[in-house]
Order: structure tokens, then sequence, then C-alpha cells
């Protein structure tokens, strides 16, 4: 239920700020551009959560992506955004928030023809915690070694989701 109210930030093509609109209502496919973020959680030993997107989600169900995504709403910095949805998607708290790709830009349209298009600055975190994800958000994790997702992921991209791979392609160039 709290998808119904849930609103995010609409962006011009600049973006800028241009006001906000219920979560429910933008994902379709016309989506307006809006802001979100993507978030790569590590171990203490260097290993990266992968998770694999609930079969109840509305884009891309079942897919496996990196740690978490989500959006902003509106007024909150991202960083608080990461630590919320840190909590209610994987049910961790996360440290070391650093951002890794300022500038990540995507639009995307899956099976089912719902565009994401989104600013999606992508971060990197470290937790502690044991994963206790919520089955609404996410159906499957793994730690991963980063080079084998790389690997995985350059063998196979139509198992994950656009963005991963997109972001991975970006990540080992810098």
């Amino acid at each position: 239920m709290a998808h119904q109210t849930e609103q995010v930030v609409l962006l011009d093509d600049a973006g800028n700020d241009i006001g906000s609109a219920d979560k429910a209502t933008v994902h379709t496919a016309n989506t307006a551009l809006h802001l979100a973020f993507s978030c790569h959680v590590f171990n203490a030993e260097g290993q990266l959560l992968v998770t694999r997107r609930s079969l109840a989600k509305l884009t891309w169900p079942g897919v496996w992506t990196n740690s978490f995504c989500g959006h902003p709403a509106p007024g909150e910095s991202l960083e608080d955004a990461i630590s919320r949805r840190a909590s209610v998607e994987l049910g961790i708290t996360v440290s070391e928030v650093k951002l890794v790709l300022p500038d990540f830009r995507y639009r995307a349209v899956d099976a089912s023809g719902i565009v994401e298009n989104e600013i999606c600055p992508v971060y990197r975190a470290v937790t502690t915690d044991a994963v206790a994800a919520n089955p609404d958000e996410v159906s499957e994790w793994e730690w991963v070694e980063p080079a084998s997702l790389r690997a995985a992921a350059s063998a196979a991209p139509y198992a994950f989701s656009p963005w991963l791979v997109w972001q991975l392609e970006q990540l080992t160039r810098d």
C-alpha cells in the first residue's frame, strides 16, 4: 500500500527538479524522467551483494540486479534515501556510502512495455549486517566476487537488469 503514496522527483532534461508525482502513476509506457539511485553494497570480504527482483515487481520482475535501487522522496537527500531503502529492501544498514557514477542516466523498456527513464546516480556502500530481504522487493540474493559478476553480465546480459549491465560497463571503464 505504501507504493500508492510514495512520491518521486520529476526532472527536466537538464536534471532540474520540476515537481513530483505518485510513483505508482509514473512508471508507464511513457515514463517521465525522474530521479533515482542505485547502490552496490560490499561486505568486509570485498564481495558484492546482488539481488533478484521480486516476481511482484512492476518492472523487470525476477531479474538479477545490483544490491538495491530506489527513489528519493521530494526534499530527501540521496544519502538518506539510500539508508531508508537499504533498511526497507534488505533489512541492513550501510556505511561508507560513496558516489561512483554521478552522471549515470538510462532509459530502458521491459518486456511488458513499461519504461524506466531515470537520472540515477550510482553509489557503493559497505555493510556488516546479515541480509533480511523484504520478499515484496527481493526474492533471492547472493554475495559474489565483482569479477565474476562482470563476467556473467558480459556473457549473459539478458539475465540481468539493463541498468546493472550498463553500470558495470561504466565502472569497468573508469
